[in-house]
């Protein structure tokens, strides 16, 4: 027979961002309250079952025994609530957030315009960020969709459909080096020169060291950027070369700021990772999207959507 949870969920919630964060302050912040609220939910809940959830240490939250297990109800409970919503979202059609990793914005530029063409009624909301970042704030629900640099894991909540070789890495330089003079290059030949990267911990970066190391070439890093543009300036300065996406350089190839160095041994393409929620239903505007993948890449990159 059905009955009424005794549990005030509300409290439950709280309880998991406070597990989750093991920080009172850090916790409120998220769950959007204010710390004296969060408390007064977790002592609410120790109080009404007569039992110890936390215990804090040098301001630090540590769970009980009996806080730990509680924890993956709490859990699943804040998903479910969380996959609630974007079902109740999603069927009003009139928002779609994408979150984009900062490296793929230009090459993702004209299907996201194209998307804003066909659907006029549906407010287009585009966060870029570094990969890892973008995947973490989907995991926390605030996209309905990424796309990013190759992952090597993700979380079992994920699922992740990968479109490879969708961008040719290109070698740039100032065009006053020795380089931009009509020099055939291999990638040997990088092996010790100046080479500005993305930042450490970027998805994009650990990708091009891997392909040196394993053409067995090790080259010599003088600055590791967080910014594209940043990247672009430094190398019109003459700080160094880089490999960066062919569509990012195109118009500052097109006003030779930058040079494209060919090299003569074989290209270096990368691909891109579309991540979206398992078990969550898709909305139309994120069908739409996915379909406009299809076309624009003119290849069959998703099963059926009614699966997803």
């Amino acid at each position: 027979m059905l009955r009424p949870p005794r549990i005030n969920t509300s409290q439950l919630i709280a309880f998991f961002f406070v597990g989750t964060e093991r920080n009172f302050t850090t916790a409120a912040e998220k769950f959007c309250l204010t710390q004296p609220a969060v408390t007064k939910h977790i002592r609410a809940l120790e109080r009404q079952f007569a039992v110890k959830l936390i215990q804090v240490r040098k301001k630090r939250v540590h769970l009980t025994e009996t806080g730990q297990k509680l924890m993956e109800y709490a859990s699943e409970i804040y998903h479910s609530a969380m996959k609630a919503e974007s079902l109740l979202a999603s069927a009003q059609n009139t928002n779609f957030r994408i979150g984009v990793s900062s490296s793929l914005t230009a090459s993702l530029a004209p299907i996201l315009e194209r998307f804003r063409e066909l659907n006029p009624s549906i407010l287009l909301s585009v966060k870029e960020g570094a990969s890892l970042q973008i995947v973490e704030e989907l995991s926390n629900f605030e996209h309905d969709l990424c796309v990013v640099a190759p992952l090597s894991k993700v979380s079992d909540e994920l699922q992740v459909f990968r479109i490879p070789e969708t961008e040719k890495m290109v070698l740039v330089t100032s065009p006053g080096s020795s380089w931009a003079r009509g020099r055939n290059l291999t990638w040997s030949d990088l092996g010790g020169h100046p080479f500005i990267l993305h930042r450490e911990g970027s998805i994009v970066r650990q990708l091009i060291l891997e392909h040196f190391r394993e053409r067995g070439i090790e080259i010599r890093p003088v600055a590791n950027i967080d910014s594209i543009n940043c990247m672009k300036r430094l190398i019109q300065e003459g700080e160094g070369v880089a490999l960066m996406m062919l569509s990012s350089v195109k118009g500052e190839v097109a006003s030779r700021r930058l040079k494209i160095v060919p090299i003569t041994d074989g290209d270096f393409k990368m691909g891109m990772d579309i991540v979206m929620p398992k078990r969550v239903t898709l909305s139309r505007a994120c069908r739409a999207f996915l379909s406009l993948l299809e076309t624009h890449f003119e290849r069959k990159l998703f099963p059926p959507l009614e699966e997803l």
